[in-house]
């Protein structure tokens, strides 16, 4: 970031402004890394990205959900016979299944 500027979002909405009078920050990144997040479109994106101080640019990618019904996609349904019966008393074994999704 130049000394000219006292933030950091000053800086880049100048940016953003260079490459579209109608571009605007969705999300700015603090925490981990310096960054923010927008819509251009692939001629503002490719303008603003051969900025110097521009380091690399990630677009969005957009996935199909697989399911939004899991128990019926795991071949679970709501009756009690696929459902297992468990006794308090024993043991109860407790998973994840993590997909790796970010958000």
């Amino acid at each position: 970031m130049p000394a000219s500027f006292e933030h950091h979002t000053h800086w880049y909405d100048l940016s953003l402004k260079s490459v579209s009078d109608l571009a605007e920050m969705l999300y700015t990144y603090t925490s981990a890394i310096h960054g923010l997040s927008t819509k251009l479109t692939l001629e503002q994106a490719a303008s603003l990205s051969s900025q110097p101080e521009v380091l690399f640019m990630i677009p969005e990618l957009k996935h199909e959900l697989h399911t939004t019904r899991t128990p019926e996609f795991l071949g679970l349904g709501q009756t009690t016979e696929t459902m297992p019966q468990f006794d308090s008393t024993g043991d109860v074994i407790i998973r994840v299944l993590d997909t790796g999704v970010w958000l």
